[in-house]
């Protein structure tokens, strides 16, 4: 049987000001996919500076205005705009504004991408997102390659 999300459900996971909601979880893919709703808030920090070695990554953005960092620039991106994001390509992510943002990510392959999210979910409940450490272990885990340490994921940058 298929999946179904139904818009106004509660988030499968909050990290900070950002919540996640699983539409496509990567055990219904067989890995093969991952596809979350993303939520954040005004002024809140997402993902600092990253890449994946076989991730593929996309953004879709469906309302307020998500900041992408890659290849050493800032976009902003609206309603509308999509990103795809190959292996190995540097990336970060944040809501700069005053609206919260609301966008679709997904990876392929998954690799499993909720145990990250939840992951991060119980270091930021434990105020722990910057506990260099544990973050590591966490990315290591999950094909994520920090390249400017962890800061950006508990404060803009």
């Amino acid at each position: 049987m298929g999946q179904t999300y139904r818009a106004g459900g509660a988030p499968n996971v909050t990290i900070g000001g950002m919540k996640v909601h699983y539409l496509a979880r990567s055990s219904a893919t067989r890995d093969a996919l991952g596809i979350y709703r993303m939520e954040l808030a005004p002024h809140s920090p997402g993902a600092g500076l990253h890449r994946h070695a076989r991730l593929t990554e996309t953004f879709e953005v469906h309302a307020g205005r998500l900041t992408l960092r890659i290849e050493g620039h800032s976009l902003e991106l609206g309603p509308g705009d999509f990103v795809l994001i190959p292996p190995g390509q540097p990336h970060a992510f944040s809501n700069r504004g005053d609206a919260p943002v609301s966008f679709t990510l997904s990876f392929t392959p998954a690799l499993g991408r909720e145990g990250f999210f939840e992951g991060l979910a119980e270091l930021a409940a434990t105020d722990r997102l910057s506990d260099e450490a544990a973050m590591e272990a966490l990315m290591e885990r999950y094909d994520q390659e920090p390249l400017e340490g962890f800061s950006g994921w508990s404060s803009l940058e």
